[in-house]
């Protein structure tokens, strides 16, 4: 008595269309999502001038250049530490209320040209007026004088960072905004 051939080994196997529906879907929605959040994204930087790799010169990489002429530079310096704000340049190192007024050098040499406010806060607004006395006197006098260099201590908040920043770029007088170091730059190192 034969056996009759199995089923199985003859089922055909049908085709069936995929169902793309869910991924078409799926784009419909990731799409604009992703165009509107690369909006926002764009409002949140902080245009800032990074210093030079520190090897890069020394491995010749870009040729340089010697000035055919001697410039003087003003190398402006903001210095942010626990105790106020340090604005330096080339030339000198602006001092404190203080010690202009008593004459008198603290322990710790100089305090900052900006000390804290009684509760630990920085006066941003006391920096952008400084900031706009030295860019009166320093325009047309100095080739960089739309340029500035930021230094903090390794214990500073970057909010406090980004706020000296804002300070160092524009300030309101009566109305009016005025644009006073555009080139902000971070030092190479931490103090």
């Amino acid at each position: 008595m034969a056996f009759r051939p199995s089923l199985r080994r003859h089922l055909k196997i049908e085709s069936t269309d995929l169902n793309l529906t869910p991924i078409m879907n799926l784009m419909v929605v990731m799409i604009p999502m992703l165009l509107s959040g690369s909006q926002f994204i764009k409002l949140g930087i902080i245009e800032l001038n990074l210093p030079p790799a520190a090897g890069a010169s020394a491995a010749g990489n870009q040729p340089t250049a010697l000035p055919k002429e001697e410039q003087r530079s003003l190398d402006l310096t903001i210095s942010i530490t626990e105790r106020g704000f340090y604005i330096s340049s080339a030339l000198t190192v602006l001092h404190g209320k203080d010690d202009v007024q008593t004459g008198i050098a603290r322990a710790g040499g100089a305090g900052p040209t900006i000390p804290v406010n009684a509760g630990g806060e920085y006066d941003f607004a006391e920096l952008s007026q400084k900031l706009l006395e030295v860019k009166q006197k320093a325009q047309g006098i100095f080739p960089d004088a739309d340029a500035i260099v930021l230094q903090a201590e390794k214990d500073i908040k970057y909010q406090t960072l980004v706020d000296t920043m804002d300070a160092a770029r524009v300030i309101e007088v009566d109305g009016k905004v005025i644009e006073l170091f555009p080139r902000v730059a971070l030092s190479a190192g931490v103090m």
